[in-house]
């Protein structure tokens, strides 16, 4: 060999430093495209939802001027749009969220391997977006529902002092609900098997009209919302021990309207609270109770009843259990026809699946400021007590 060839290869021969250089700047160069993405900026979203959420927590008339204000005109714009579909928009937003992660991870797997120079920003961007999402999707929810977890509570607003009632009161008010229930009952219509008949558009519209009309009453309730909507996949919310449910990302307000009865109406009225910005849960079930009974529509007023019943006999059935045995027989043959259909349906859903739901609402309540978990339901008794023996001045 020359010396002209050895010095010809040495020439040509490949630099690993050199190589090593070029791979730097290919990954420098994705870092610096990664950071001059516009899903990075969302990342930002998470901070500041945590601490909005901080500051409703430690100043809790921030979180009362945001409801009023921003949260009640913004609220009502997106239920008003959302409320001219006539399904449940949440409902194939959750159904589409599978399929759209699944599209995604095909995606993600696709650009790594056909961009085989850009194989690290791909890989970068396929994180950065799903955490930007969240971020998102987080705030949404916080500025949605999140921040009013820290509202004042009912019966701060109406400046009342929560009673606890004597054995007498507590069985006076229960005859009281077992005998008005049992009055609008009489004027329902019925199915075959002698139980209550329901018509989901018609109670759909009641209840829209009930809540809507508690404004005249108390001012802190806002009116022009729209229609709750009802789910397709209802028997599916079964099998999860779910009745209604909230939608913070549509301000739509879903309801089983699978279930047997009573239990629709008031749900709906319920839900209807939640959209209001009234996230706590005895509250939206007391001021459901408020609708319902002053409704002009006999199914909703006997949802009132017969719901706030089931939760007062149960504090009389611990304090004196001769008294709830008396307080039964004041229930019609329509409602017990009732109560126990619903009793038989729900026998069927009682499966692990629906513990573990359950679970997990009662875990949800706890980390958004209802220390009671799932327990807060029936706080609602609690409310109705103090409005029968104060509000309506009961003996």
């Amino acid at each position: 060999m020359h010396k002209d060839d050895t010095q010809e290869v040495c020439l040509t021969a490949p630099d690993p430093s050199s190589a090593g250089t070029v791979q730097r700047r290919h990954r420098n160069l994705s870092l610096r495209k990664c950071l001059r993405s516009p899903w990075l900026w969302l990342l930002l979203l998470w901070p500041i939802s945590f601490g909005l959420i901080c500051l409703c927590r430690q100043f809790p008339a921030v979180s009362d001027w945001y409801c009023r204000y921003p949260y009640r005109c913004f609220s009502i714009v997106w239920n008003t749009l959302t409320g001219w579909l006539p399904f449940s928009l949440a409902e194939f937003l959750l159904l589409a969220v599978p399929l759209a992660v699944l599209l995604y991870l095909i995606g993600c797997i696709v650009s790594v391997i056909r961009h085989k120079g850009q194989r690290l920003l791909s890989l970068l961007l396929a994180v950065l977006r799903p955490l930007s999402i969240g971020a998102l999707v987080f705030f949404l929810f916080v500025t949605n529902c999140g921040l009013n977890y820290y509202c004042q509570d009912v019966t701060t607003q109406l400046n009342w002092t929560i009673l606890e009632p004597t054995a007498d009161q507590l069985y006076e008010l229960c005859v009281y609900l077992a005998d008005h229930a049992s009055r609008c009952r009489e004027h329902l219509p019925e199915q075959a098997d002698g139980t209550l008949r329901t018509d989901w558009p018609t109670i759909a519209q009641h209840a829209r009209d009930a809540v809507n009309h508690l404004h005249q009453q108390y001012d802190f309730v806002p009116d022009g919302y729209q229609l709750p909507k009802s789910v397709l996949l209802s028997r599916g919310m079964s099998y999860l021990d779910i009745t209604g449910v909230y939608f913070p990302w549509t301000f739509e307000a879903n309801v089983n309207t699978d279930v047997p009865g009573y239990s629709m109406a008031f749900t709906a009225c319920h839900e209807l609270m939640h959209v209001r910005g009234f996230m706590h849960e005895e509250d939206a079930n007391f001021l459901a109770y408020l609708a319902c009974i002053g409704s002009s529509d006999d199914t909703l007023r006997y949802a009132g009843y017969i719901t706030a019943f089931r939760y007062l006999d149960n504090y009389l059935y611990r304090t004196d259990k001769a008294r709830y045995r008396e307080c039964l027989t004041h229930l019609s043959d329509g409602i017990l026809r009732d109560i126990d259909a619903a009793g038989r349906y729900w026998q069927q859903f009682e499966t692990p699946l629906a513990e573990v739901a359950a679970q997990v609402n009662d875990t949800y309540l706890k980390q958004n400021n209802q220390s009671a978990g799932i327990i807060s339901y029936s706080y609602m008794a609690r409310l109705v007590i103090t409005h029968h023996y104060t509000v309506n001045k009961q003996p």
